[in-house]
């Protein structure tokens, strides 16, 4: 309804806004009548049987001279329409984005690594148009620990930056970030950092979240987590949280369903350089595959859905775009144009009916 008010009250135009002053000093003399009108009924005496009584009396009668007065001045304006045409408005979206960063997302068993095809997913929402200008984007990248990269905004261009930096790191030694992915770390990351935006933004100490349906989660991974009882549970509370933001989370699962072995990721660095023998023991035998199951509860937890990417050939374009598209709010918008159809001529005969009206009745 505020939408509609909105698109109308920039359709219509005044030739002659300086007339509508006439308008408040016709709500002053209605006021005026107003109390005249309810001095009169606490003081009248009652009602006689045979006493005729006009439908319209003397204050009645004030009240429709100050509404045609008032019409009157709205008609002397010059109000004229503004017309184009008709659509309805998708509202804007907040989409957080999160990066599964750690080494198994290195592994390149469709072509490119599965980290480049995240990343290049993750691009894809603006350079598919998939977010529009009013839509507000964060990144988070997450591994052992969870990053903020990008706060909630619309600033594209900063997003495309940070999102287009993702990728393995120089060198391996005395960085424990990769050799895990803690999703539950990144989700309680992600909503807690949301809650400190949203406070901040508010100005409210006693801010409290509340569910909205306004927000989407977009998860670029390949599902394979190694969790443990501690973190499960973790996990589950992050999840109600979700529930409780009304925060949907999308999942694309990315890699090959036959796997790779994981110390595969080693040959692409300088052995006793960039990483020593000791984190080569730890990475053999280590299998890394595609895990759909392991996102399966994040759909139905949260009332998102997921999309698996196992052909490097494959988009989740059209998929991510649903899911943010249901997420918009519809408004229907005016759009103006340049031909103008002139109505006080209307308004003046509204106010003539109203004046005849009252003297037939009166």
């Amino acid at each position: 309804m505020n939408a509609l008010q909105s698109a109308l009250s920039e359709s219509v135009e005044f030739q002659n806004p300086e007339y509508l002053t006439i308008v408040p000093i016709a709500g002053l003399l209605m006021l005026f009548g107003v109390l005249v009108f309810l001095l009169r009924l606490r003081l009248r005496p009652a009602r006689t049987e045979g006493s005729i009584y006009p439908w319209v009396g003397h204050i009645k009668f004030w009240f429709i001279v100050t509404l045609a007065l008032a019409v009157l001045g709205v008609a002397a304006a010059r109000p004229f329409w503004v017309y184009g045409a008709s659509s309805f408005k998708r509202g804007d979206v907040d989409v957080a984005v999160i990066v599964d960063a750690s080494a198994s997302m290195w592994v390149r068993d469709l072509g490119p690594s599965r980290l480049e095809l995240g990343v290049r997913e993750a691009l894809g929402l603006y350079t598919q148009d998939i977010l529009t200008p009013g839509d507000r984007v964060a990144l988070f990248v997450f591994g052992t620990t969870a990053l903020r990269q990008v706060h909630l905004s619309s600033n594209a261009e900063r997003f495309v930056e940070q999102v287009g930096q993702i990728q393995p790191p120089d060198q391996l030694s005395g960085d424990a970030f990769p050799w895990d992915s803690d999703i539950a770390t990144a989700f309680e990351h992600v909503y807690q950092s949301l809650d400190n935006q949203d406070r901040f933004d508010s100005g409210d100490e006693e801010w409290q979240p509340v569910e909205r349906d306004d927000r989407v989660v977009l998860l670029f991974t390949d599902g394979d987590f190694a969790a443990d009882a501690e973190q499960v549970v973790r996990l589950d509370e992050a999840l109600v949280e979700f529930r409780r933001r009304g925060l949907a989370i999308y999942p694309v699962v990315i890699g090959s369903r036959t796997g790779a072995d994981l110390d595969i990721v080693l040959q692409d660095f300088v052995r006793g350089v960039d990483y020593d023998q000791t984190l080569e023991a730890d990475l053999e035998g280590i299998r890394t595959r595609l895990n759909p199951e392991g996102v399966g509860m994040f759909d139905a937890r949260s009332g998102g859905g997921s999309f698996i990417l196992d052909n490097a050939n494959l988009s989740s374009g059209s998929f991510l775009r649903n899911a943010i598209d249901d997420h918009r709010a519809i408004t229907f918008q005016l759009i103006p144009a340049e031909d103008k159809q002139e109505v006080w001529q209307w308004v003046v005969l509204f106010a003539i009916l109203v004046i005849v009206a009252a003297m037939l009745l009166y």
